[in-house]
């Protein structure tokens, strides 16, 4: 993933998800599996952050950008390295 589809997918989630709410209800809906794994209580900037680094570290950021795109009608975009 590149740095710059990175930066605009953790400012998707930071804008989209700036709730605690918000994240519990996207994750809960979209990957309950993954929920427990994330911290979501904090800044959106922070939480962004933390949810973008589990789902590269599972390697499912493609499913999240995916996920994201879908629900909130993004047009964000992944290049594979």
């Amino acid at each position: 993933m590149k740095n710059k589809e990175r930066q605009a997918l953790q400012e998707a989630i930071e804008m989209h998800l700036d709730t605690r709410d918000k994240r519990f209800m996207f994750l809960k809906m979209s990957f309950p599996d993954i929920l427990p794994l994330i911290n979501i209580e904090g800044s959106p900037r922070d939480t962004s952050w933390g949810i973008f680094d589990l789902f590269q570290r599972q390697q499912m950021s493609g499913s999240l950008m995916a996920i994201m795109n879908s629900t909130f009608n993004l047009d964000l975009t992944l290049t594979h390295e």
